[in-house]
């Protein structure tokens, strides 16, 4: 036999195989069917009997009927699930949204604080700067205020509304203007402190020792310590150990350095700018010499005992040309507590 024949015996063998396999298998699907619809049609009576004399109620239901009943709880059970989760979801974000709602609030209201505190301390910081420049530069000063006062951010018309937020920008605005009408004051003000700053390294205004000490005398009408009459004392006297480190109070020429046995003992003098001079007495120790230029804060002795004295300490003068000044004057620049001093 030829191969054509053979592979179209072949295939019709193959197409009654399978159309058999189908025809079985539709065979067995429509006896399910059958056996599904016949057991759906089946019946149940269902039966209430009361405990009293009345009469029993009873039913019949199918499992088809069964079925759809169970199916449509199923159904109700989901939908109601469904909306519950529904529910507790909107009540979940209606309480997240009111609690934003209350912190944007808070929020709000610390801002407005807030600017109000920017308002109420822009005004400070412009009227400080002024009376800052009033000592410093009065020239200055009225241009200052000249810009402040003149140089607000323009406000829409006087019978326009003003919404808050543009109210508070304005503010914002302002703050910045003075900041930047206050850098020229500022640069002024820093220039004129450096300039004081080298006066007051020329005037005798440090403190004369390394460590604070004690004053124990004063300037001015006091009792001698040891002849026991009245006298003016020239200078302070200042108490502390012996061998404590004594320093030039300003900047300047060593002037003298001597010793008087009955009086101030080993003492120094400095010359300083502007007439002024100093004088450390009763010295243990001398560590500069006559025509030496001193710094401020220059070791220049070391406290002690000699001379006329009942212990160890400090004398210390200012002089302002021949006048003896009470030093506390010019302690008191850098020491602004006097009770600090006198401790």
């Amino acid at each position: 036999m030829s191969p054509v024949h053979n592979y179209k015996r072949f295939e019709a063998l193959a197409v009654h195989k399978f159309g058999k396999k189908l025809r079985l298998m539709l065979m067995a699907i429509t006896r399910g069917l059958k056996n599904v619809h016949h057991a759906g049609k089946q019946r149940f009576t269902v039966m209430f009997i009361p405990h009293s004399e009345k009469k029993i109620f009873n039913f019949q239901v199918s499992i088809y009927s069964l079925s759809f009943f169970l199916l449509l709880i199923v159904m109700i059970v989901v939908v109601i699930f469904f909306l519950s989760t529904q529910m507790t979801y909107s009540e979940v974000q209606a309480a997240r949204d009111k609690q934003q709602m209350a912190e944007d609030e808070e929020f709000k209201n610390e801002y407005r604080e807030t600017m109000v505190d920017i308002v109420r301390s822009t005004a400070d910081f412009r009227d400080l700067m002024g009376n800052l420049l009033l000592l410093t530069n009065p020239d200055l000063a009225s241009r200052y205020f000249d810009m402040s006062a003149g140089g607000n951010p323009a406000l829409p018309g006087e019978g326009a509304a003003i919404s808050e937020s543009t109210r508070e920008l304005n503010d914002l605005k302002k703050l910045v203007l003075l900041f930047k009408n206050a850098e020229i004051p500022i640069k002024a003000i820093m220039s004129r402190v450096k300039e004081q700053n080298k006066v007051f390294m020329d005037i005798p205004t440090a403190w004369p020792l390394r460590e604070r000490g004690y004053i124990t005398f004063g300037f001015g009408p006091q009792i001698h310590p040891i002849q026991g009459y009245w006298y003016i004392h020239k200078g302070i006297d200042i108490t502390l150990t012996r061998g404590a480190e004594i320093l030039a109070t300003a900047s300047g020429k060593v002037l003298r350095v001597k010793l008087d046995p009955l009086g101030y003992g080993n003492y120094i003098i400095i010359s300083h700018k502007y007439g002024f001079s100093t004088l450390y007495a009763h010295l243990d120790a001398v560590y500069v010499q006559k025509g030496q230029e001193v710094e401020r804060g220059t070791l220049i002795g070391a406290l002690g005992a000699t001379g006329l004295v009942t212990g160890p300490h400090l004398h210390y003068e200012v002089r302002l040309g021949n006048q003896a000044v009470d030093p506390i004057l010019f302690l008191d620049m850098e020491n602004s507590d006097r009770s600090e001093i006198l401790k």
